[in-house]
């Protein structure tokens, strides 16, 4: 039972009252921090980063808690603690020196891990107050504050109050962070926007640029194709009317073939320009004299030289090694093109053109090659864009002087492969300097030297009698072998087809098998089979060598042979001294021309131009190849010109109608046929003309043989005229 008299006693009565006050204080306190808890979160919503919010804390803080001093330490990346704010700011060092004593004792760490506050007695009286500002996935930093007395200061609801405002300036803190990578993230879009935006203004720009080029390319392009044919139009019309003299004739084939070159200079630009664009182009790697090269792109030049009055010049450093291994024809192209260009633009004066050595390495050269004319010259704001494509100095001059707008983007696109560089230095009405360079290897000068000691004219007194079974359905192709190799006794027996060929061979001995491929009533392809498996049935141990001699000329092609089971392939037109080497090769015979070879001269001969090229530098008839063919007897220049004429005729009119019957594989035949025997006869352009029919016909495409066939025949035209001219009368 309770003492009533106590309970009644002043003293019990008096304590009761001060605590009831204490802890009405403490609920108005409570009151007083909700109240004011809408400036609070003003102040947080206006501070603009951690400081702000700490100062807004601290303010709070202040309202609601007599602390003597306090601060916020801030978390940084690396684990760190910064005190950020300190209040009063004269309590920053005594603040910093308690964190620092905290820190050693472990109380700061212990703090860290605790949601509540952490109080801590002083020396002096005082007590010190550490709390982590935290949310719940990161901890932003860390409070400190300094009370008067003892623990007692702060009750449980006062501590339960602090939590709330540190909780708050926790989440303002991420708040703030995050806002601020979302701005920084903004910022960054809006300006990979705009720098986006202006890649895609430039883009735009420059396509409508490409665009308006190409539509000046095309309205070039256009007349450039329509003047030629104009002219080819209207001078065969006048030769259909009939009634001409042999003189208009003559003059008006002249200018239908003049046409029709004007014409194939557009259509090469474009295609070499597709071939490149498209990643198909590939340098050849072979041997060549530099000086050779310039001599006769100059001297192809020279006449159009002379009748414009202008000099033409050149200089190549003796530096400059004398063999050297790369595309020769490319680089040919190239210097065609501008010394072509020079003349194009030069009224008076000079062309001139020098090769230095610009560096070398072991094995590697690089020429510079400048090309000098004084001609229009070009604007200095035109000296870059002229190496675009579609592009040329001035739109003026595709009328005025003609041209595609190709050639120099072709050139810059060449010499680039090259491992080279192209630029022009040039003044409007001074004239200009094109300069390149271009990377080569070293090469062997043996390599130069090795074709002309491969003469069918060297001695072969060594050389034995071979008996050589030779399969081919034209009658051309079997007498230019048989030139070859008379001079030498062997013993030659012939087939027309290759049925003949395995029948002959059956009835007979023979050294080496020499098969055409494409062959009537049994193909080459089937005869070598035939012959291996009867070579199996009768048990012989070694075969008989069997060589593929086709106007074929692809990779793909020798592969077949060889599955067929032929042992080596040549392409045709086939080179006398190649011939002798593969007779000395397979049938073990010693052959003196053979050493010069044997290392650097390989059987195949895969023809060196595109079957979809026309180069048009290249000669009608080339009378030279063909004497070296049959060994200097040019006696023998007329009989082959005659077997040409009769076994070609006919070929013609068969492509004719088998084009006007729409059939690609009798047209591919015809073609293939003619294709051979003008590379025989050394008709250049019959033969490379007859090859860009064989290989569309090939793939099935027959659009443009019906120009090509045109074509075709005026390349025969001017064959006949030419060897006419060169006194050659056709033996039949």
């Amino acid at each position: 039972m309770v003492d009533r008299n106590l309970s009644n006693s002043p003293e019990f009565l008096q304590e009761r009252v001060s605590y009831l006050e204490e802890s009405n204080q403490r609920f108005m306190s409570i009151l007083e921090m909700l109240a004011s808890s809408s400036e609070f979160q003003g102040d947080l919503s206006r501070a603009k980063d951690g400081a702000g919010i700490f100062k807004a804390t601290a303010s709070q803080l202040r309202r609601l808690f007599a602390f003597q001093s306090m601060g916020f330490l801030d978390s940084q990346f690396d684990g760190s603690f910064e005190l950020l704010v300190a209040d009063p700011a004269g309590s920053r060092d005594i603040l910093q020196g308690q964190v620092e004593a905290r820190m050693m004792d472990g109380t700061f760490a212990w703090a860290l891990n605790r949601n509540q506050a952490v109080l801590v007695p002083m020396d002096n009286g005082e007590t010190l107050l550490l709390q982590v500002v935290a949310t719940q996935s990161c901890v932003r930093g860390m409070f400190v504050g300094t009370l008067p007395g003892s623990s007692a200061a702060l009750d449980g609801a006062s501590l339960n109050a602090l939590s709330i405002v540190l909780y708050t300036c926790a989440y303002a803190l991420e708040s703030t962070i995050l806002y601020g990578m979302l701005h920084d993230h903004t910022q960054h879009l809006e300006e990979r926007v705009q720098l986006r935006t202006r890649d895609l203004e430039e883009a735009r720009r420059q396509a409508e640029a490409a665009n308006l080029a190409k539509s000046d390319f095309l309205a070039n392009m256009s007349h450039e194709i329509r003047t030629p044919m104009n002219g080819v139009m209207g001078m065969t019309e006048l030769m259909l009317q009939g009634g001409l003299t042999p003189q208009k004739e003559k003059k008006y084939l002249r200018a239908i073939k003049d046409s029709a070159d004007s014409l194939m200079l557009i259509i090469n630009d474009i295609l070499d320009f597709s071939k490149i664009e498209a990643g198909k182009f590939t340098l050849e790697k072979v041997p060549f004299n530099l000086r050779d090269v310039v001599e006769r792109c100059l001297g192809g030049l020279l006449i159009r030289c002379e009748e414009k009055g202008l000099g033409l010049t050149s200089r190549i450093d003796l530096a400059v090694p004398a063999c050297l291994v790369g595309d020769h024809g490319r680089l040919r192209q190239v210097l065609t093109n501008l010394v072509g260009n020079a003349v194009k633009f030069c009224q008076q004066g000079r062309i001139t053109v020098e090769v230095d050595l610009d560096s070398r390495e072991t094995d590697d050269v690089t020429l510079h090659v400048r090309v000098t004319d004084t001609g229009i010259g070009i604007a200095e704001e035109a000296c870059e864009r002229i190496f675009n494509q579609f592009e040329q100095a001035d739109t003026s001059t595709t009328r005025k002087f003609g041209g595609t707008g190709l050639g120099l983007a072709i050139c810059k696109k060449l010499v680039a492969l090259m491992d080279g560089d192209i630029w022009v230095e040039s003044r409007l009405g001074e004239g200009s300097c094109f300069h390149f360079t271009a990377r080569f290897q070293v090469g062997n000068e043996e390599l130069l030297t090795a074709d002309k000691e491969l003469s069918p004219t060297s001695d072969q007194s060594g050389q034995a009698t071979l008996d050589i079974l030779l399969a081919d359905d034209v009658e051309i192709n079997r007498a230019l072998v048989q030139a070859v190799l008379e001079p030498y006794h062997h013993r030659i027996t012939f087939a027309e087809d290759g049925r003949k060929a395995y029948d002959q061979f059956r009835s007979g001995h023979f050294d080496i098998v020499l098969m055409d491929v494409q062959m009537p009533e049994m193909d080459g392809l089937q005869s070598a089979r035939a012959i291996r498996e009867y070579e199996r049935a009768i048990g012989r141990s070694v075969s008989v060598p069997i060589v593929a001699m086709t106007a074929f000329a692809g990779n793909e092609d020798r592969q077949i042979c060889l599955d067929a089971g032929m042992d080596d392939y040549l392409s045709k037109p086939v080179k006398p001294a190649q011939l002798l080497q593969l007779l000395n090769r397979f049938c073990d015979r010693r052959m003196a021309t053979a050493e010069a070879v044997t290392e650097n001269t390989p059987a195949t001969s895969i023809p060196k131009s595109s079957p979809d090229e026309l180069d048009e530098s290249i000669e009608i008839f080339n009378q030279k190849e063909l004497l070296e063919r049959l060994g200097g007897r040019s006696e023998m220049v007329p009989r082959f010109i005659g077997l040409f004429c009769k076994g070609v005729l006919p070929q013609l009119e068969g492509l004719a109608t088998s084009l006007e019957a729409e059939d690609p594989e009798a047209v591919r035949r015809h073609a293939h046929a003619i294709k051979g025997s003008a590379g025989n006869i050394a008709a250049q352009r019959i033969h490379q003309m007859a090859a860009m029919i064989e290989k569309t016909a090939k793939e099935g495409d027959l659009t443009e043989t019906p120009q090509r066939f045109a074509m075709l025949q005026l390349e025969y035209s001017a064959f006949i005229e030419t060897v006419g001219a060169l006194g050659f009368i056709a033996e039949t």
